[in-house]
């Protein structure tokens, strides 16, 4: 099935970011208007004459839009053009994004708890990120990022404020299941892989693809927690040699930040998004450090057993 498009095992790297960023853009063009053309007779033919509306977080209906065209977005982005690009690569999707091999269980289990254990540690590099100023005479451009990052933040706590079960289940498919599917399987399952491939550096490879990630965001006051975040995932990936892992990690870490704000919506708990996790306690933070590091080690060290065994 489709034997005239070329394949790309073992062209040049640059050849092949560049197929890669190309099929992005047209998969992009592509789902946005046919995304457009399906929303039409759901949301009307308002959401192309009052554009602007589409800015304000207080709106229902925006939210409601912007929802959906954050579905379409990550097929678009991250989805439907990984899948294409990786049969491109091998013939074998699967194979070659490594989602072909079931997640060992040991590996899920340290490496859930890691992920749960590094939230004080994470929210300690939101904060310390946040503090960060540029340069007096890019001030100009500081304020920019800042009233950028406050916006998307409005937007963030808007698609955030469900108390129903019904809000719940969406935003938990949308902010974090389809979120976590669509990053890991471009940011580790391909990006990671092609650096990787290019300059034979699985170190080099784990930060390009990590910043990558982070940048693509094009939030700067959230930019250090989510490299640190990208860098945890590409590790796993390379330590545990499935996808399926930093998957289930990505989406549990949007999972909880999805559950504990529908909790504080329903009353049942008193702290706010912005608050939880979050601790001035220096002991937890660093014992969160800590006991990261343990089990990041401890992962990498399994790994280390099996490979000498096999």
């Amino acid at each position: 099935m489709f034997e005239f498009l070329p394949n790309l095992d073992g062209k040049p790297f640059f050849l092949k970011i560049s197929i890669l960023i190309l099929v992005i853009a047209v998969s992009l063009v592509l789902t946005s208007i046919l995304g457009l053309l399906i929303a039409l007779p759901f949301f009307g033919t308002g959401i192309l004459e009052n554009f602007n509306e589409l800015n304000n977080a207080g709106n229902e209906f925006t939210i409601r839009f912007l929802k959906y065209f954050q579905v379409v977005n990550q097929l678009g982005v991250f989805i439907i053009p990984v899948l294409f690009y990786a049969y491109l690569e091998k013939r074998k999707i699967g194979n070659y994004l490594k989602v072909d091999k079931r997640p060992g269980l040991v590996y899920l289990v340290l490496s859930s708890i890691l992920i749960i254990s590094s939230i004080p540690a994470i929210n300690w590099m939101v904060v310390l990120n946040e503090q960060m100023g540029l340069p007096e005479f890019m001030k100009g451009l500081e304020g920019w990022m800042r009233e950028s990052e406050d916006k998307a933040n409005k937007f963030t706590e808007a698609f955030l404020e469900v108390d129903t079960i019904s809000g719940l289940i969406v935003n938990l498919f949308i902010i974090a299941m389809l979120a976590a599917l669509g990053e890991e399987l471009l940011f580790r399952g391909v990006v990671l892989q092609l650096f990787y491939e290019g300059l034979k550096n699985s170190h080099l490879a784990v930060f390009i693809s990590a910043i990558l990630f982070s940048a693509l965001h094009l939030q700067f006051y959230g930019f250090l927690p989510r490299t640190v975040l990208g860098i945890l995932f590409g590790y796993i990936f390379i330590w545990t040699g499935s996808l399926w892992i930093p998957i289930i990690l990505h989406f549990l870490f949007n999972g909880i930040t999805v559950v504990a704000a529908y909790l504080y919506n329903t009353g049942h708990i008193s702290t706010d998004i912005e608050s939880f996790g979050t601790t001035d306690n220096n002991i937890i933070i660093i014992g969160s450090f800590i006991i990261s590091i343990i089990l990041l080690f401890a992962i990498y060290r399994i790994r280390k057993i099996r490979f000498t065994q096999t």
